[in-house]
Order: C-alpha cells, then structure tokens, then sequence
C-alpha cells in the first residue's frame, strides 16, 4: 500500500508565499505603470525592478529552507547516537569477559553488567527515534506506529 505524506502548510510555506506574492505584484505594477499614459521614470521602473528581484530570491531562499533538518536536532541525534555506540562497545566488552571468565559468580555480575549497559541502549536508540519523530513526524509516522510497542515493552 502507498501511502502520500503532504507535509503541513508552516509558518515559513505562507511567509515564502507572500513573498513571491510581493514580487510577482511588483512586476505586474510595473508593467502596468509602463502602459499608462504617463511613463515611470527610469529611477521608479530600476526601483520597481530591483524590489521585485529581492523580493523573489527571498521568496526562494524561503523555500528552499522548507524540510531542511534543524542542526541542533542532527547534532542531538548524532550526540546520542555516538554515546550509544560507546555502550555497545561497553556492553561487548562485559559480554567478551564474561564468556571468558569460568567463574559463575563473576559471570553473574558481568550479566548483570551487560543488562544496565543494554538498558541504556534501548532507551538511547528510543529516545533517538523521537528526536526524529519531533523533527518530522509525518515521515516516519507509520513506522513510529507499527513499532509503538517497543517503547513500552
């Protein structure tokens, strides 16, 4: 099954919108002023010009910036994501140990050990998915949904 995922009409999709509004109003102006009986002066027509052109690069800077990942969001999730693969390799540290050690007491504790370091996974790689999913909840809502129970389990 396709799904489509429209991405909802922000604060930024209305601000890039009024200003290539603003732009494109300019130039009909101007091309209106330029038919009428008196003629712009060549200062008003460059000035009309000018304006419309500002108006639609940022019109377009505006757009282009529409879906573009916050860097304080990417550096959090990588933040996160780097202190989960220090304990992985901590907990594959534990896990070597303890298939070495012939005690049973000892592999008890080094057991003991690994669970913590994988509890701390699991909640880290948890708390990485919903930085995403504040990020951008309509892209990964479905699979947010259909793996909802790991969270809870």
């Amino acid at each position: 099954m396709v799904t489509s995922t429209r991405m909802p009409i922000s604060a930024r999709h209305l601000w890039a919108s009024l200003l290539f509004l603003v732009g494109i109003s300019l130039t009909i102006f101007l091309g209106f002023l330029t038919g009428s009986d008196e003629q712009p002066s060549r200062s008003t027509s460059a000035l009309l010009v000018v304006l419309a052109g500002v108006f639609q690069f940022a019109s377009a800077s505006q757009f282009k910036a529409i879906g573009r990942a916050d860097p304080g969001l990417a550096r959090a999730a990588v933040r996160r994501l780097i202190r989960m693969g220090s304990r992985t390799h901590a907990a594959r540290k534990l896990a070597e140990a303890a298939h070495d050690s012939g005690n049973s007491g000892e592999l008890r504790s080094l057991m003991g050990q690994v669970s913590v370091e994988l509890s701390w996974l699991e909640e880290g790689i948890m708390d990485a998915v919903d930085d995403w999913n504040e990020f951008h909840k309509d892209a990964i809502r479905g699979l947010v949904e259909d793996h909802g129970h790991a969270r809870q389990n």
